[in-house]
């Protein structure tokens, strides 16, 4: 964006908002200084995916290594904590530094099964052994379900055999399936005024104590999941890990702006596991046509 641009945008904010547009100004010019900070930095110690073994990946949306920390006591599967950098702060930064022409390779060996809508620009099917947006069709209460990412996960690895698989799932990227705060759970498009819960905190009509507790116990949710996709597929190295952070207001940034500098949303968890299939659930869901459009699903993820 231009400066002239940039200047002519702001003063409309300003004009229509008053003193919550300059707030949203000053936020964004904020936001640009540090993405030219972060252009500046040496990058070495991030690492891609691809540079680390593993049959089975788990991409937990926009998890906190601090808080998955804080639950790994109630999960068998989480044991050690490994450090990873990832290359993004957020979804569509991760993926475009993960999806490229120098992982060709190994891309075309891997099955990617994503409930992540920015698959649309940033993932084509011909780069993958096999590509399911699963967002597409299984789009539910602003979000896609765990089940859903879960019953794709089993039925591809059972039926299709891939050498390798992604499952990418929304949580605990708001909004929270079983503790929602605010709007945001109607169907897509229902609310168009729907603010996405770190934002929530930043406007001050949530305390950081209320968010953390939804934000946990979505986390919660996701992880259920994960231990009924880990009964139910053989996989001897297994990762669980997340495409970035999120943040709480740590240095003055909400939610998972891209090209970040910030450890809080560069430093993600991985923890390593095994799989074995025992049986114990059968998927039912299928894909199906396409329901609903970009624009209700990027508002009611809160990039819109």
């Amino acid at each position: 964006m231009g400066f002239d641009k940039w200047a002519r945008d702001s003063i409309e904010e300003i004009r229509e908002n008053g003193m919550d547009g300059l707030n949203e100004v000053t936020y964004q010019l904020y936001l640009g200084f540090l993405r030219r900070a972060y252009a500046l930095q040496d990058h070495s110690d991030e690492e891609s995916i691809f540079d680390r073994e593993w049959d089975i990946l788990v991409i937990l949306d926009a998890c906190r290594r601090d808080l998955i920390e804080s639950v790994e006591d109630d999960y068998d599967f989480l044991t050690e904590n490994k450090p990873f950098r990832s290359m993004g702060s957020m979804s569509r930064e991760w993926m475009q530094k993960n999806f490229t022409e120098a992982y060709s390779e190994e891309l075309r060996r891997t099955a990617y099964i994503s409930g992540n809508i920015f698959t649309e620009d940033y993932a084509e099917p011909n780069q993958f052994d096999y590509l399911d947006e699963v967002w597409k069709y299984a789009w539910e209460g602003g979000t896609v379900p765990a089940r859903a990412i879960t019953d794709r996960g089993i039925a591809v690895y059972r039926n299709e055999d891939p050498d390798r698989m992604i499952l990418h799932y929304m949580q605990p990227h708001a909004p929270s399936v079983p503790d929602p705060l605010g709007e945001g759970m109607a169907l897509p498009g229902d609310d168009d005024d729907w603010t996405s819960s770190p934002e929530l905190l930043r406007a001050g009509a949530v305390t950081k104590d209320r968010l953390v507790e939804s934000y946990r116990a979505n986390l919660r949710y996701v992880l259920d999941d994960v231990a009924v996709l880990l009964e139910n597929v053989d996989a001897e190295h297994v990762a669980i890990t997340a495409d970035h952070g999120e943040a709480f207001g740590e240095k003055h940034i909400y939610e998972h702006p891209d090209h970040m500098p910030l450890d809080i949303l560069r430093e993600v968890p991985w923890y390593e596991t095994t799989a074995t299939d025992q049986g114990t659930y059968e998927p039912s869901l299928e894909p199906t046509k396409e329901t609903g459009d970009m624009d209700e699903k990027l508002r009611a993820l809160g990039y819109l």
